[in-house]
């Protein structure tokens, strides 16, 4: 299995996560706050990469959806609290690296 870049990117540099999903990686930004529920959008350009990525996180796959703007694919995340703590850090998971945005 190749391995593609996941990268977190804080809800102002969505453009520089549109660039680098566009590429194939793993983008993921933090959604609308919301008091009910953290969220975060996915986004990767190439569907595979993206299944695979659903399928280490435990989401299903089903939920991805065609973007009608850009060139990805995306699904909105909304993570387990003990999720939402780690995601942030840099941290190796069965071959995806997670990366800070200030990094």
């Amino acid at each position: 299995m190749d391995e593609f870049g996941i990268q977190v990117f804080k809800l102002h540099d969505i453009p520089k996560a549109v660039t680098w999903a566009e590429r194939g990686n793993i983008a993921v930004h933090e959604n609308y706050h919301s008091r009910r529920k953290q969220s975060y959008h996915v986004i990767c350009g190439n569907k595979e990469n993206l299944v695979r990525f659903c399928n280490k996180i435990g989401v299903d796959p089903s939920s991805i959806n065609a973007s009608e703007f850009f060139r990805f694919w995306h699904l909105t995340w909304f993570p387990d609290p003990s999720e939402e703590k780690v995601l942030p850090k840099v941290r190796k998971v069965q071959g995806l690296t997670y990366i800070h945005p200030s990094r």
